[in-house]
């Protein structure tokens, strides 16, 4: 039965405290490092992170173990695997200084080795420090670095193999530095040739994605700092193309961009009807510089036969930037019209024939009287400055805002025509009569209807005057009526406080009398009280001293 994922963890974290308690800490942390791989591929790398640390750890304490025993290459391998971990976790800070703490043990290696006078190993280490230096984008140490040591060996011709290896590191900082493109191939080229052979013959090659990645940094670095071509090709001919006439036509090629272009290969596609009378269809510019073109100028003719001829060109682009990276892009299909008579002067035929119409249009239609003459003025005053903006349109070959504008002045011709037309008169001026009317009957109308509106109003005003007079009347008849019985209601008043008054007083009366009888009857009955208290206390007090004088006998 095959074991459950909870299972294999509790397994490998085990191992991994058993190894760690025979102090076997680089493989205790492969197996903390196994773990939180298992951990992070089931649950995430949160849930890992943990599990993670633990490793770095083991690996710290295994490389602080190795410093000891002054085995500086294989602490490097050990905070190789920390800087990895502390990368995927997206710790930047400390992934930059484990790797220049592993750059530290390449050199203190290369020292020993240098001891040993074994040069190409130690070349071997210091190249591959460079090299993570170059991954942190650390380029000023890591060219001090490679500045020290190729003092060192660059004149000792027993030196040769480590030079090259030393190189690699060399021309990455010059590829960078001075943005050189053979440089960087350079480095390229000594990486697969010399530096990772050489990581083999040391059992380095745990280094070789790091080595990797570095390169890639170069050129991402190197890449950011070139200055690439931009190429913006455009292709120049007229418009007013005549079958069998000689045609002038012009290739630029321009490089907005802000590095230059290389090696610029354009190659002219013309299909079988149209003639090369002068030029070449394809040519080669070696170096464009930034912000600079290049005209290639040719004379084609077309051969058909007769009628409106439509063919189409292209042109194919080729060229290099400074990476020696191949660009290709297109010219067209340009969709050239070959004709048998030239459109410019047919069009500039066409516009002297409607200005000699136009005015003759304007006379007639004047003459109709059916619009006042500052309306034809209006109508016609913008046929001039057509005219005048379309002759401008042929010089710049715009020949379709041209045959625009001349369908526009002959629409404005055809419905001058149809106003001068004599049906049309006869309707316009039947259409004015019905108007003027049925504008005579709508103001009788609405004479009409002011004049029974105006008496509706008056007699309106004399309701409300008639009806504020009789309001007005019943008000002041209404005002006698409440001083009347003002006056009554004050003298009911007066008479009836005087009665009330008599009443009062009778009421006062008969209530003293009640109150005295009850007085008199309450003094008499509080006497009978008090008298039969003093007769009770009377008799305790004899019956009190007859008891005291019976006491005082009995003693004597």
């Amino acid at each position: 039965m095959e074991k459950s994922y909870d299972e294999n963890l509790a397994r490998l974290m085990s191992e991994a405290r058993d190894l760690l308690k025979s102090a076997n800490f680089t493989e205790s942390a492969m197996k903390y490092l196994e773990a939180a791989k298992k951990q992070d591929d089931a649950r995430g790398i949160e849930h890992a992170k943990d599990l993670y640390m633990e490793a770095i750890r083991g690996f710290i304490h295994a490389s602080e173990d190795y410093k000891d025993k002054k085995q500086f290459r294989k602490s490097s391998e050990n905070l190789f695997y920390v800087a990895q971990i502390y990368k995927q976790l997206n710790a930047k800070d400390d992934w930059v200084a484990a790797t220049k703490a592993i750059v530290e043990d390449l050199i203190n290696a290369a020292q020993e080795y240098l001891l040993w006078s074994d040069y190409n190993k130690a070349v071997v280490l210091i190249s591959s420090a460079c090299f993570f230096l170059f991954s942190i984008e650390d380029f000023t140490t890591a060219e001090q670095l490679y500045s020290q040591y190729i003092s060192q060996i660059q004149n000792d011709p027993g030196f040769t193999s480590a030079q090259q290896i030393l190189y690699a590191a060399g021309h990455a900082i010059k590829a960078v530095k001075e943005i050189d493109t053979q440089a960087l191939i350079n480095a390229q080229q000594l990486v697969g040739n010399q530096l990772k052979p050489g990581l083999n013959q040391i059992m380095g090659d745990l280094f070789f994605p790091a080595i990797d990645s570095a390169v890639d940094t170069v050129v991402k670095k190197f890449r950011s700092k070139i200055k690439l071509p931009k190429i913006v090709p455009e292709l120049k001919i007229s418009k007013d193309l005549v079958i069998g006439n000689p045609t002038p036509l012009v290739i630029i090629v321009e490089n907005e961009g802000k590095g230059n272009a290389f090696n610029i290969q354009l190659q002219l596609n013309l299909p079988e009807e149209i003639e090369l009378l002068d030029g070449v269809k394809n040519f080669i510019i070696e170096d464009l510089p930034a912000q600079q073109s290049s005209d290639n100028k040719l004379l084609i003719r077309c051969l058909s036969a007769t009628g409106e001829s439509i063919h189409e060109i292209s042109a194919t682009i080729i060229y290099y930037d400074q990476l020696q990276t191949k660009q290709t892009m297109m010219i067209g299909p340009y969709e050239l019209t070959f004709r048998e008579k030239s459109l410019v002067n047919e069009l500039e035929k066409s516009i002297t024939e409607l200005t000699t119409l136009s005015d003759e249009h304007y006379q007639k239609l004047v003459q109709t009287t059916i619009l006042p003459e500052e309306v034809c003025e209006e109508i016609y005053a913008i046929v001039p400055i057509i005219l005048k903006k379309s002759e401008e349109e042929i010089k710049s070959e715009n020949f379709g805002i041209v045959q625009a504008n001349i369908e526009i002045i002959k629409t404005i011709h055809q419905i001058a025509d149809n106003l001068m037309k004599e049906a049309f008169v006869n309707s316009i001026k039947e259409t004015q009569n019905q108007k003027i009317e049925e504008k005579v009957q709508e103001a009788m109308t609405t004479l009409k209807e002011e004049l029974e509106q105006s008496y509706e109003e008056r007699s309106e005003l004399v309701k409300q005057e008639l009806l504020l007079q009789k309001e007005t009347e019943i008000a002041n008849i209404q005002e006698q009526l409440r001083k009347q019985k003002d006056a009554e209601l004050e003298e009911l008043m007066a008479k009836l406080n005087k009665e009330h008054a008599k009443e009062l007083e009778e009421a006062r009366q008969e209530i003293r009398k009640e109150m005295e009888k009850e007085l008199e009857e309450y003094n008499l009955r509080f006497d009978n009280e008090k008298k039969q208290v003093l007769e009770e206390q009377e008799a305790l007090l004899r019956d009190e001293f007859q008891k005291q004088l019976s006491d005082a006998q009995n003693h004597k």
